[in-house]
């Protein structure tokens, strides 16, 4: 089993929009669609597939704080037939490092999560992001300092 992450392209983008997160967490996360078109008005924002092997499995989106230089995990999603599998984990370690890499990453990563999916919270705190006690736009902000 291998995770990737591939930019989102012209040959991939309608996969991407078919993926969708369970009934309950709707509410949680944008639509893959509207993260495409967000990223195309936003220049900083880079849309990513989340692939097991050869296949699309989930959706990562950064970008970079134009004011501090931080980068922020926009969007993260797992489909939903994929979810609990132990993929969200690797795809996130994929990511983490990924952002790493980028000469000019800061000493943290930021990324918000809504206040009432307390899944996600666990699960970004089992990885290593703390709460930073802040809130923008209805999510608690996460942070991930780089050690």
């Amino acid at each position: 089993m291998s995770i990737l992450l591939k930019d989102i392209t012209q040959e991939n983008w309608q996969e991407c929009i078919q993926l969708k997160v369970a009934p309950n967490q709707k509410s949680f996360i944008a639509p893959n669609v509207y993260s495409l078109a967000e990223s195309k008005f936003e220049p900083s924002f880079v849309p990513m597939g989340i692939y097991l092997d050869n296949r699309m499995i989930g959706f990562y989106m950064y970008g970079k704080d134009p004011e501090d230089g931080t980068y922020w995990i926009i969007r993260f999603m797992i489909e939903e037939t994929c979810q609990g599998k132990g993929y969200g984990g690797k795809a996130l370690t994929e990511a983490v490092n990924l952002l790493k890499a980028l000469p000019d990453c800061s000493p943290s990563i930021i990324l918000g999560v809504n206040v009432s999916n307390t899944y996600a919270q666990r699960f970004y705190q089992a990885f290593g992001f703390k709460d930073t006690g802040r809130k923008e736009h209805g999510e608690l902000l996460y942070e991930y300092v780089i050690s």
